[in-house]
């Protein structure tokens, strides 16, 4: 047990010395923390039989966020290297003689001579990457392939790039990472360095039980190097652990829904994301919650639709009896704080006392007060981002309530009915990348790309 507890120490303090310049001593566990996800061993394997369909001898393999080291329990190579910046994730693992873990930071090193690059990256949103960290791997990235990632970037985008520029002119990158690279405009720049080097791509979307713990579809991304034909190609895992080739990335033959910027758009007839007030968790409250912290409404809090889940798809109109029975009577959080107005003795008594633990998130510390966002507007409609079956639901908005989190909103709407009777007849789930858990996902811009084409005859 003395052992034991020595090399955890140890451990402890090796990866206290390499994150010291990344940031707060708790940014940096928060990304830490978000890292430890394992992948499963069927997985590893179905990785594995991808690769030897495209190598039939491997010299070198390197893996830039190796965890315990288990990708390398599954394939032929004559030497493995990973690196894992915290050696308490291997702690007692025993792995053969040509594997070698390396402790320190993926992106202290300019490799190039990997045959192969493999990996399952950390699936932390940009929100959760230390700042410090962020720089040093932006700057790493961009020193080696130019291109410049977004601030909105997640931490795999990062160890996708820099595996690229690791692999040899004729290597092959092989690593499981969220499906929606292949389309989101956060990954952008992503698929446009491979589209200007031309190199072969395939892309296989995994099951949604893949993981426990990761709300996103994964895939095996597959980018060959060697093959300069600039293709690419889109496979679907089905239940019985098969591939099934797709027409195009979300499975339909028109393809994925077109990204509209905001600023390009000539009409008042708009979508904006739901207000992201910090944390849900304290900042909007149930019905219980207002009443046992004395909060009056309209003066302290105002109506706020977090969800559309408890709304009938055959219900278009949001009015004061909906509201009442799908949202304030079942305990659901309905109820936003109001930060436009000075805030009164109650509500003033209610933020004082919620303990510092409830708003530990990058929004609300980056506040001079952690309560206090910008009031957005009331739209005409609210909208479900996410869905099942062919389209998200949809509603008037008669009761004046503020769209929250994954419900946006739709503004400038003169004719509101229409727009309801046009989207309730367009079936989306096949002009949509797969999101998570059986939950497709139409983004903001995507949905003002549908609203460009009704606003002439809105």
């Amino acid at each position: 047990m003395t052992a034991i507890k020595t090399a955890i120490d140890q451990g402890t303090s090796i990866v206290q010395g390499l994150t010291r310049s990344w940031g707060s001593a708790d940014a940096v566990m928060l990304y830490l923390d978000r890292c430890q996800v394992e992948t499963p061993d069927r997985l590893v394997k179905s990785l594995w039989n991808r690769i030897d369909r495209r190598r039939a001898k491997i010299d070198k393999v390197v893996d830039f966020g190796a965890g315990d080291g288990r990708l390398a329990r599954g394939g032929a190579f004559r030497r493995y290297v990973g690196y894992e910046i915290d050696p308490r994730r291997s702690h007692g693992v025993v792995l053969p003689r040509n594997v070698s873990l390396l402790h320190q930071c993926a992106f202290s090193e300019p490799l190039h001579d990997a045959d192969l690059c493999v990996g399952n990256p950390p699936y932390v949103r940009n929100q959760d990457l230390p700042e410090g960290w962020r720089q040093r791997a932006a700057e790493a990235v961009l020193n080696r392939t130019g291109v410049k990632l977004s601030g909105l970037s997640n931490a795999w985008q990062y160890f996708f790039l820099l595996s690229l520029a690791s692999a040899k002119t004729d290597g092959l990158v092989a690593l499981i990472i969220p499906y929606e690279w292949v389309s989101r405009p956060s990954a952008a720049a992503l698929r446009a360095y491979i589209e200007k080097q031309r190199w072969r791509v395939e892309v296989y979307r995994l099951r949604d039980d893949s993981f426990d713990r990761v709300l996103t579809t994964s895939s095996i991304t597959l980018v060959d190097k060697s093959i300069r034909s600039g293709r690419w190609s889109f496979f679907e895992e089905t239940d019985s652990g098969v591939y099934k080739k797709l027409a195009t990335a979300s499975g339909g033959t028109a393809g994925v829904v077109a990204y509209t910027r905001r600023k390009s758009m000539s009409t008042q007839l708009r979508a904006k994301r739901g207000l992201s007030p910090g944390t849900q968790g304290v900042l909007t409250l149930t019905e219980g919650e207002r009443a046992r912290a004395g909060l009056r409404i309209g003066s302290d809090v105002v109506r706020c639709i977090t969800s559309l889940r408890n709304i009938d798809e055959d219900r278009t109109v949001l009015t004061i009896s909906e509201f009442n029975d799908c949202y304030r009577d079942v305990g659901a959080k309905c109820w936003l704080i109001r930060t436009d107005r000075e805030p009164s003795e109650r509500l003033s008594a209610y933020l004082g006392d919620v303990p510092p633990e409830k708003y530990q998130t990058a929004t609300c510390l980056s506040r001079d007060e952690w309560w206090k966002f910008a009031m957005p507007e009331i739209p005409d409609l609210v909208v479900a981002t996410g869905f099942r079956g062919e389209r998200p639901k949809i509603a008037q908005n008669l009761i004046g309530a503020y769209a929250v989190g994954s419900v946006a909103g739709i503004y400038g709407a003169d004719h509101p009915r229409r727009i309801i009777e046009k989207i309730r007849k367009m079936n989306f789930s096949v002009s949509v990348v797969a999101h998570s858990k059986g939950l497709k996902k139409l983004e903001i811009n995507q949905l003002n790309t549908v609203l460009g084409g009704l606003d002439d005859d809105q």
